[in-house]
């Protein structure tokens, strides 16, 4: 007896699939894509920010890192590496989804999108799930690069793994709606030079909060970025600026209001056709 999708090869009748309440399959293919996509071309999304965090460490090392010199009260190099770690993951998860809605956009394939099997939730749980993969494979690989120069092994690891991947979630989700808004490159790289670079260099990567003056703290600590890399820092060191407990709490607050914006963009096809 021939099986039902036997039947349906030799013209018999259609009958729809049925996902459930969620499209699993599909989910993982997406994830695969983004995940391929991404690493294809590993000179730029792996060398390339590695190689900058070791410029980095080896420049400010050579120039500013001296016996007494410290930052925070750390020795200078033990305060730069995670913030280089943490800029590396960030910018990563910026890439991944903005970058692959654009080049989709720039290729005529982005309204395939809007014909899958797949509900708006999951498009958006496909690309963020991408994006923290991938930032967690380059936070990775870029601190084991730095441990010969200076790097440390994490003193909360637990702790580590939960801010990068919600730094790496929170920048994922603004990227969607970066791509979802870009028409063009141009469009992108202003983000990103303009808005997305300017709230991680003025994160505390190089300096101590506590070292601006008491007019500036308060912009510096509205900055959600800088609970990422403070966060970082204290996984990989044990100092931080900010209570941890804090800087977990407004990184969820801050995913769940993103999560929402870019859910609602999705849902509504905000620029999925133009």
């Amino acid at each position: 007896m021939a099986r039902p999708s036997e039947k349906l090869v030799l013209g018999g009748r259609p009958v729809a699939r049925r996902f459930g309440k969620i499209n699993y399959r599909g989910l993982a293919q997406m994830y695969v894509r983004e995940m391929v996509r991404g690493f294809k071309i590993w000179g730029i999304t792996l060398a390339a920010p590695t190689v900058r965090a070791l410029l980095f460490a080896s420049v400010f090392g050579f120039v500013i890192d001296r016996p007494g010199v410290t930052m925070g009260g750390l020795p200078f190099l033990d305060f730069l590496l995670p913030g280089l770690v943490a800029v590396a993951a960030l910018e990563r998860s910026f890439q991944s989804s903005a970058f692959s809605i654009v080049y989709d956009k720039n290729e005529g394939i982005f309204t395939d999108i809007a014909m899958l099997p797949l509900t708006p939730g999951e498009i958006v749980i496909g690309y963020a799930a991408a994006s923290v993969s991938a930032s967690l494979i380059v936070g990775a690989v870029v601190w084991a690069a730095l441990l010969p120069i200076g790097g440390v092994m994490p003193q909360a690891p637990m702790t580590l793994i939960f801010f990068v991947a919600a730094g790496a979630l929170m920048v994922g989700l603004f990227s969607q709606i970066t791509g979802l808004w870009a028409h063009k490159w141009d469009y992108l790289e202003s983000v990103q030079t303009f808005i997305f670079l300017p709230f991680v260099f003025l994160s505390g990567v190089f300096f101590s909060i506590d070292e601006l003056s008491t007019g500036a703290q308060p912009f510096a600590r509205a900055n959600p970025v800088f609970y990422i890399v403070d966060g970082i820092r204290f996984s990989l060191t044990g100092r931080a600026d900010a209570d941890p407990w804090t800087g977990a709490g407004v990184c969820l607050g801050v995913i769940a209001i993103l999560w929402l914006v870019v859910y609602r963009l999705f849902a509504s096809g905000y620029r999925m056709k133009s």
